[in-house]
């Protein structure tokens, strides 16, 4: 069942409330937060820990930088709602993922022009978490090239690499609901490339390439841990 302020609203699905949104009807905008709350904050903070806007706030649990975090994503909530276009190619929750994105990094690039600025550079790079591993963008693009005759999987698998890095890491359920596949097409898809790549002698890629996924999986739980300072 679809989570709502109003059963009125139920029946009206992203794209129908952006466009009421962008009519004036604010308990649009608030069902659409109400309706994606928890996919909005699983985004925002895998997106959190891999950009690290602010590494004041690293240590923080992940329910404390939640509610430090809920104001603003709310916010580009509403500039998502506001400049999405219906005939945009990527669903309304994708347009979301990627205004927050960019937020957090102009976030990022003004703290470190403020911590140069005050000659806190040093301590700010210690918190720096590489955006692109060299050897992984290898591996990607040995297999994207390995897929050329398959334009299907070609698409698809670029298309996946490109939502994987624009979400953070996010479950295969919510990577589906944001390409507007199903999950079930995203294993089968998967299998297909896997078969490709072993073809292409690309078998310990592909395995590495999943592992990655997994391992920067366990990396972003970490600070979500109740270990770390409330």
């Amino acid at each position: 069942m679809v989570n709502t302020i109003n059963e009125s609203y139920a029946r009206f699905d992203d794209v129908q409330l952006v466009n009421m949104t962008q009519n004036g009807d604010f308990d649009a905008l608030s069902e659409l937060w109400t309706r994606h709350v928890e996919f909005i904050k699983k985004v925002t903070l895998n997106q959190y820990y891999k950009i690290r806007p602010d590494f004041s706030e690293d240590f923080l649990n992940s329910e404390k930088l939640w509610s430090y975090r809920l104001g603003s994503s709310y916010i580009n909530l509403a500039k998502a709602a506001e400049t999405y276009d219906s005939n945009y190619s990527v669903p309304f929750l994708a347009y979301f993922a990627m205004k927050n994105k960019y937020a957090f990094k102009d976030e990022k690039a003004f703290n470190t022009e403020m911590s140069m600025r005050n000659s806190y550079c040093e301590n700010y790079d210690s918190y720096e978490f590489r955006d692109q591993d060299d050897d992984m963008t290898e591996i990607v693009n040995s297999i994207e090239k390995c897929l050329s005759g398959n334009e299907r999987l070609r698409a698809f698998f670029k298309k996946y690499v490109e939502t994987f890095d624009e979400l953070g890491y996010v479950s295969q359920t919510d990577m589906a609901k944001v390409m507007g596949i199903s999950r079930q097409m995203i294993n089968t898809n998967f299998k297909k490339i896997r078969f490709i790549a072993e073809e292409n002698g690309l078998e310990k890629e592909f395995a590495d390439f999943l592992s990655a996924q997994d391992e920067a999986q366990n990396y972003i739980q970490k600070p979500y841990s109740s270990e770390c300072y409330s």
